[in-house]
């Protein structure tokens, strides 16, 4: 009765440590009540079964479901997202786990940790300790709610297959670990590749991560851009307006003093942001074409001579994209106009063309600026690879990501008479699918 007793109050700890995490993780408020504990109950009763079960992968998965579907219905989540956050919990105690594992086996059997109710439950408090431990590690807590956000924002079927498959194969090496409970070469290697299977899906999420943030910036950035479009053509109907009105001023004024400072006012406007706008307007709204009036403005601040050249259908191929795809063309825009901005800046010349046409069944935006020769390194599509260093190198690494993931836009650079040439090619026919 005592041994019965001791393995339902470690399921009812494991139970509890799933709601904490769960809760602290989602950001989730649930309110108690007699169905939720009756719900834990369960669950404690279930494990306890399984308990006694010989261990094996089969009873650790059996787990796993059991509590992917109890946080389900605790936390009232989707399947999806109960077996993202039971995913993250199991990786966190397997690491917890691991640790410990280490350390007792220099002092204790698995078949200790299995028959002697004593060990047992303190083995599990260790593990729910260490768990919350690693939970509550600021650093820590911060890297698995950012990679919760992005899981269930993507909901991507392959991060969840990716996570199944991390379970199923650390559940297998772990019952390994198990059976050769002793320092040995079959043990130390089982726990090399445990170790290395959750590194990878560490290094995984925080690909995912990095990728997902730059992606997020430029989202929140095309949502800026969108209503900058509309304050530009409406700031320039203002100006056209504001000029007609002092000419009139200048037509009926008969001081040569205010003729001279009204002509003053009106040539300081005809400036190159006019051209810019003008070179720019048959290009459609949505973002594009506020991304380009933004960081035309940013190049023009750096003191970069910029010439922009538009020719482009009314209601060509850009026009006719989804929201979605002119999003994916914005973010690249931003990557490789960012690129020529910076190069530009430590070249002498420090000149930037933006061409924008369109030809048959494509469009080309083309960037060509001057550059200083150093500036340009081998592999700089790779992630982190950089002329400026640690640190930088991640916009080329997330623009190659999209260009695979995109196969209706293409890539092309080359140097031509001192000026690096970015080209992203639209193509018609593949942008419809």
């Amino acid at each position: 009765m005592l041994e019965v007793f001791i393995n339902f109050l470690c399921a009812l700890m494991m139970a509890l440590l799933g709601v904490y995490a769960i809760k602290r993780i989602s950001n989730s408020k649930v309110e108690i009540n007699y169905s939720k504990v009756l719900l834990i109950i369960i669950n404690c009763v279930s494990v306890v079964l399984i308990h006694y079960i010989k261990y094996n992968t089969f009873t650790s998965l059996l787990n796993f479901l059991i509590n992917t579907i109890t946080y389900k219905f605790f936390f009232e989540k989707k399947y999806s997202e109960s077996l993202i956050l039971n995913g993250i919990l199991m990786i966190i105690i397997f690491i917890a786990e691991l640790i410990w594992i280490l350390i007792l086996v220099n002092f204790i059997t698995m078949n200790d940790i299995r028959t002697n109710i004593v060990i047992y439950l303190l083995t599990n408090i260790i593990i729910v300790i260490s768990s919350i431990i690693i939970i509550n590690e600021k650093h820590m807590n911060m890297f698995i709610t950012k990679v919760y956000n992005i899981l269930i924002k993507q909901e991507k079927i392959v991060n969840t297959i990716f996570i199944i498959l991390i379970i199923v194969g650390v559940s297998s090496l772990m019952y390994n670990i198990s059976l050769n409970f002793k320092h040995n070469f079959f043990f130390l290697s089982n726990m090399l590749i445990t170790f290395t299977a959750i590194l990878i899906t560490i290094i995984y999420f925080h690909s995912n991560n990095n990728y997902n943030k730059l992606s997020t910036e430029y989202d929140v950035l095309l949502s800026y851009v969108s209503t900058f479009e509309d304050w530009i053509e409406q700031e320039q109907f203002i100006r056209h307006e504001y000029k007609n009105q002092l000419a009139v001023l200048y037509a009926l004024s008969s001081e040569k003093e205010v003729k001279n400072k009204i002509e003053e006012i009106i040539n300081q406007n005809l400036n190159i942001k006019n051209e810019v706008v003008n070179n720019l307007k048959n290009l459609p709204k949505g973002g594009i074409k506020g991304l380009l009036y933004y960081k035309t403005i940013i190049a023009k601040k750096s003191k970069l001579k910029i010439t922009v050249n538009v020719s482009i259908k009314e209601k060509g191929i850009l026009s006719k994209l989804s929201k979605e795809k002119q999003n994916t063309i914005a973010k690249l825009i931003g990557i490789f106009y960012d690129n020529a901005i910076d190069a530009a800046k430590e070249s002498r010349k420090k000149i930037i063309l933006l061409e924008i046409y369109e030809l048959k069944d494509k469009v080309n935006i083309v960037f060509s600026n001057t550059f200083k020769k150093m500036s340009i390194v081998d592999g700089r599509f790779e992630k982190g690879v950089s002329s400026k260093g640690d640190g930088h190198g991640n916009g080329l690494y997330f623009a190659n990501k999209i260009l695979k993931d995109n196969s209706w836009i293409k890539e092309h650079q080359e140097i031509i008479d001192n000026y690096y040439i970015e080209t992203i090619t639209i193509n018609k026919k593949t942008s419809k699918k």
